[in-house]
């Protein structure tokens, strides 16, 4: 593979077949913005790729009675994260209707790699499902990581 795409890019004509595949992948991974929903509900860590981006969503402590925590990681190799303000992008969500802002976050890394921990209110105790909602994030309209608590 790495010889064919290294003969690909000799010469003009290869550098504009490269730029052309690369474009289409580029393409591929925006237009996949609309509402993009997590692995399986049970796990307590969930992926959601698109825009470029990949966001990694981990539900900390599930079984606690304390605040819920979820951290949060931010990777892409394309667009700059620095200018997602995460604590005012993501709310948690319940399915009794209720929506809470984090309430603190901590941040860790910069540029391409980003972490962060988020604490939220302690959800309703009639809650039977929690969902982290992340909006707008590399043209992706909402990344939605849903757990059961059942």
């Amino acid at each position: 593979m790495v010889e064919v795409l290294s003969s690909l890019v000799k010469g003009e004509t290869g550098m504009k077949a490269f730029s052309l595949l690369l474009a289409w992948v580029l393409l591929g991974g925006l237009l996949t913005n609309g509402e993009a929903l997590g692995a399986a509900a049970g796990n307590l860590s969930q992926t959601v790729s698109g825009g470029g981006v990949t966001v990694k969503v981990t539900y900390l402590n599930p079984q606690s009675n304390e605040d819920p925590r979820f951290g949060v990681a931010l990777d892409t190799h394309w667009v700059a994260l620095d200018g997602y303000d995460l604590k005012s992008i993501t709310v948690l969500r319940d399915d009794t209707g209720k929506t809470y802002s984090a309430i603190d976050v901590a941040n860790k890394g910069s540029g391409h790699h980003r972490e962060a921990t988020l604490r939220f209110p302690k959800r309703s105790p009639e809650a039977k499902r929690l969902e982290i909602v992340i909006k707008d994030v590399a043209g992706v309209k909402e990344r939605i990581f849903r757990w059961n608590l059942e």
